[in-house]
């Protein structure tokens, strides 16, 4: 029986910021069980990150913070930093774009999770791979993880296992209930300078939206959609409304899939000895799915909760539950941003969607101000019509302002 202070299950980036957080701050070791057999594969990311989170956030990959456009300059080349964008682009079927000034990169994420893993070791946390999590049982005060090979043993158990939650239905939490799937292909060359966002709920019924990311040499294209759908020939089609002719005529070097929590933050995210982070606990960016910024922050918080409870000796769910009061406390836990999903994926029309890019064509959503907000109802004063979604539309243009940050 291999005994810790702390067993992490999952190797992605909330795992390793867990680790990072535990090893940096305290004399704790814990382990990380990663079921592949690599870290950082396989794939499945969009693989765009705000600039912001990347030089700020803890536990992010190690950048210099001397001198950002040098040190930045200098990892595009060497490390895992592709390309550095300035903006983004949102359509709204025909008739509307809307833009936001985030200072974004586009990263690879394979070389991403290395260098934090790398980190995470450096410090003195143990990563075991080909270790898939079969089964989780209580022994004593304690929990044993049993995988394929191995057994261990710690008083306290951190499940950052990704979408499939596996380790939150083993401890008999709730996980995720909906999700969606996103399918990408990378395309050789560059075909945009933006990160661009497709929706077009007329065209594409089944699709939430699609994207075209640029990276150092070539660009992802891809789709998220329902998960009754057939993505694979949502992304053909895609491709090929974008009118792009050299995307079409480019060569599919590799294809990624992958579901993703879609349903917000799980009702209860920590149990007696264990508490869980990242997609595990639903905690992604429900409005553009993404999770990286979100998932190291709440691995932060998870790690910072077991040296907490180690120096308590306290590993009962009343004792944890802060943690949960502290994860809720975040921008990325808003409930608007929940609210902005219900209404753009499920209750808007294609029409409604018209609207809505109507009304916000030509705008900067970076931020939305009150006085903005004015001239969205007197937008929607020349319309009449209008005014029976107009509450709808400013708490979806409010989501996106809201989850600008955390939405990569």
């Amino acid at each position: 029986m291999n005994s810790f202070d702390v067993i992490i299950i999952g190797g992605g980036p909330t795992g390793l910021s867990t680790a990072i957080t535990i090893t940096k701050n305290s004399e704790l070791k814990p382990v990380v069980l990663e079921e592949h057999s690599e870290i950082g594969n396989p794939l499945a990311c969009g693989e765009g990150i705000s600039r912001d989170k990347l030089l700020t956030l803890e536990n992010m990959p190690r950048i210099s913070q001397d001198d950002y456009s040098t040190e930045l300059k200098l990892q595009k080349k060497h490390s895992f930093i592709e390309r550095e964008i300035a903006y983004q682009r949102f359509f709204f079927g025909k008739s509307g774009v809307a833009t936001s000034h985030l200072n974004t990169v586009t990263i690879d994420r394979p070389e991403f999770d290395r260098q934090i893993a790398k980190e995470a070791e450096e410090n003195g946390a143990t990563i075991k791979l080909n270790s898939q999590v079969i089964g989780i049982t209580r022994n004593a005060q304690q929990l044993e993880i049993s995988t394929q090979k191995e057994k261990y043993i710690a008083p306290f158990v951190i499940g950052c296992d990704g979408p499939s939650a596996h380790s939150v239905k083993m401890m008999d939490l709730s996980p995720p209930k909906e999700y969606v799937q996103g399918v990408e292909c990378k395309i050789d060359g560059v075909h945009t300078d933006a990160l661009d966002f497709y929706f077009n709920f007329e065209k594409f019924p089944k699709m939430h939206y699609g994207w075209v990311f640029p990276k150092r040499r070539h660009t992802n294209v891809g789709v998220v959609t329902d998960t009754a759908s057939k993505p694979r020939k949502i992304l053909n089609e895609f491709i090929d409304y974008l009118e792009n002719p050299n995307l079409k005529e480019s060569e599919i070097f590799k294809e990624i899939a992958g579901i993703i929590p879609a349903s917000g933050p799980i009702p209860k995210r920590y149990c007696d000895n264990y508490l869980v982070a990242g997609d595990a606990a639903g905690m992604t960016n429900s409005i553009f799915y993404g999770g990286i910024a979100i998932g190291i922050h709440t691995g932060m918080l998870a790690g910072e909760m077991a040296i907490k409870a180690h120096e308590a000796q306290r590993f009962d769910e009343d004792f944890l539950s802060e943690y949960q009061t502290r994860m809720d406390s975040f921008p990325y836990s808003d409930p608007v941003i929940q609210e902005a999903h219900k209404i753009i994926y499920s209750k808007f029309s294609p029409a409604d969607l018209d609207t809505f890019g109507s009304l916000l064509n030509g705008w900067d959503i970076t931020e939305i101000s009150n006085f903005q907000k004015i001239i969205l109802l007197l937008k929607a004063l020349k319309k009449p019509s209008n005014l029976r979604r107009i509450n709808e539309v400013r708490t979806v243009a409010y989501g996106f302002s809201k989850s600008r940050d955390w939405g990569f």
